[in-house]
């Protein structure tokens, strides 16, 4: 099973307001229309302006000891194995000619290991780098429609196992849809929908992933960030390998993560987080943690 590697997308989550200045005072009016003025020139606060550049660093750690059959029946890995890995990124994205148009990157790193009572097998190695455009498309008030387009570049061989991936050339579409909802309050909720279709190279897995997550802020710092993942790969290789999940081809799996985030400073906010499967066929159960952080560069 693959760690979901579309976690650092959330990471664009920066909206922007203007602080009301003393309307006694006419220079402070002149600022406020300035200030306004250029609120309305920013395109989309989830794209990346003019010198600025998003880096996030992320983490996790994720095990299974059991698997569910097609049919939905749960069995236990033999001999008493688990299957584990830890799986440290970091996303970057960055304007390219402009607001309206980002590219995105990602650059994981897998260390993959399988244990039972007889033995123990461990790949660690860089996994699929991740190189793509992200565009603004629209915009319906506080809410933004955007698409990208991603490569998946191996950088691995598998030549041991477990293996990181498919070791295979893949070509992913995404369509985006984020914003906050005012009825919730003054831009203290933010919600993004994603669903992307993915392409493995000569000719499977076709994968669709969809993801929806809600972020509301407890106070001024503290915020809780909600997702449910959804990955549904289609492939003729139907084939179940409990000491190497990342090679499975044909399988559905739904998972569910809720995170706390602090935001230290208006450029550094921290999360942390646990997850866990709540839906699978031909797929490991999975739960681990995760952390990972948001630096605004400028």
């Amino acid at each position: 099973m693959e760690t979901n590697k579309m976690f650092t997308l959330i990471f664009i989550l920066s909206w922007y307001y203007i602080s009301a200045q003393d309307t006694n005072d006419p220079i402070g009016k002149t600022d406020e229309l300035a200030e306004e003025n250029a609120a309305e020139e920013r395109i989309n606060p989830w794209q990346q302006g003019s010198g600025e550049i998003l880096l996030s660093p992320f983490v996790s750690r994720y095990e299974a000891t059991s698997y569910r059959t097609s049919d939905g029946d749960k069995i236990d890995f033999a001999r008493d194995g688990k299957f584990s890995n830890y799986n440290p990124r970091l996303f970057v994205a960055a304007p390219f000619f402009g607001e309206r148009l980002n590219i995105i990157g990602s650059i994981p790193f897998f260390s993959n290991t399988y244990e039972d009572n007889d033995a123990s097998d461990t790949n660690t190695d860089f996994g699929d780098l991740e190189v793509g455009l992200k565009a603004h498309l629209a915009r319906f008030k506080e809410n933004y429609l955007m698409a990208s387009v991603i490569a998946y570049i191996p950088l691995y061989s598998n030549t041991s196992t477990p293996f990181i991936g498919y070791d295979l050339f893949a070509l992913e579409a995404r369509l985006i849809f984020a914003g906050t909802q005012k009825s919730l309050g003054e831009y203290n909720n933010f919600h993004k929908v994603e669903v992307g279709l993915r392409y493995f190279f000569p000719e499977d897995p076709l994968q669709l992933r969809i993801l929806v997550s809600e972020g509301y802020d407890l106070s001024d710092r503290v915020s809780l960030l909600g997702e449910l993942e959804g990955m549904f790969s289609f492939s003729e290789r139907d084939e179940f390998f409990r000491n190497n999940l990342q090679a499975v081809a044909d399988f559905n799996m739904i998972k569910a993560s809720l995170n706390l985030g602090y935001q230290f400073s208006d450029t550094f906010t921290l999360y942390g987080g646990l997850f866990h499967d709540i839906f699978n066929r031909n797929s490991a159960v999975g739960r681990g943690f995760q952390a990972f952080a948001v630096i605004r560069l400028n």
